[in-house]
C-alpha cells in the first residue's frame, strides 16, 4: 500500500514538472516513466527498470516529436504558410539496381482567404 502511494506521489510530482516543457520533452519523460515500470514488472531487476526507461524514453521521445512537427505544420497552414513537398521518383530493377526517374516538387498554399490549391 505505502508503495502505491509513493508511486502515485512520484507520478504527479513527475506530471508537474513538465509543465513548461516542448513535446517531446514530455514524450521522452512519460516515455521513460512508463518504460521503467514496465522493465521492472518484466525483469524484476535493476537492469530490466534501466533498458525499460531507456526504451521508453526513445519511444516517448519520437512520438512526442512527431506531435510536435505536426503542431508546427497546422499552425504554419493556418498562417498562411507554403508548403512544399519534393518527390523522388525511383525504380527497382529485376537485378536489384534503383534507377531514378526524376523528381515531383507539389507547393500548396493556404492563406486566410482560403485554400489556392495544388501547383506543379
Amino acid at each position: 500500500m505505502n508503495r502505491t502511494i509513493l508511486g502515485l506521489t512520484l507520478s504527479a510530482l513527475a506530471t508537474t514538472s513538465f509543465l513548461g516543457c516542448t513535446k517531446t520533452e514530455e514524450g521522452a519523460g512519460i516515455g521513460a516513466a512508463v518504460g521503467a515500470l514496465a522493465g521492472q514488472a518484466i525483469g524484476g531487476d535493476t537492469g530490466g527498470t534501466l533498458i525499460g526507461a531507456g526504451i521508453g524514453a526513445i519511444v516517448g521521445g519520437a512520438v512526442g516529436n512527431s506531435q510536435e512537427e505536426e503542431a508546427q505544420q497546422q499552425q504554419r497552414a493556418a498562417e498562411g504558410s507554403t508548403v512544399r513537398r519534393t518527390t523522388v521518383h525511383e525504380t527497382l530493377n529485376p537485378d536489384g539496381s534503383i534507377t531514378r526517374t526524376g523528381t515531383t516538387t507539389t507547393t500548396s498554399s493556404q492563406s486566410s482567404d482560403g485554400y489556392t490549391g495544388l501547383e506543379d
